[in-house]
């Protein structure tokens, strides 16, 4: 019997632990995207990778004052594009590592 209680309270944990990771991802990403639409341009970016694997995410190069930057975004599976594509990319002026491109739900 003791060891079904600790199997489970190590369970619950686990996924309690999960959770406030999930959570908390969240509530970053919304704070960036808040950030990012106080003060922004909208650039062309192009698609350096892509992967479908744990999740849907892009990875993009853009260019700001003569820097660039690779960054990566989430995207649904219906949409469509390649490595190579051109892509819109909105970034916060003040930090233009923080972007988020025409696939995301918030752009």
């Amino acid at each position: 019997m003791k060891d079904k209680i600790k199997i489970f309270s190590i369970l619950a944990l686990l996924m309690l632990g999960i959770y406030y990771l999930a959570t908390t991802l969240r509530k970053n990403e919304l704070k960036n995207v808040e950030f990012i639409n106080k003060d922004f341009k909208i650039i062309n970016g192009v698609v350096t990778r892509k992967s479908v694997q744990k999740g849907n995410h892009l990875w993009v190069k853009y260019i700001v004052d003569k820097k660039e930057y690779i960054e990566s975004d989430g995207f649904s599976e219906s949409q469509r594009f390649n490595v190579g594509d051109s892509v819109k990319v909105k970034y916060s002026t003040s930090k233009p590592k923080l972007m988020i491109t025409q696939f995301n739900e918030h752009f």
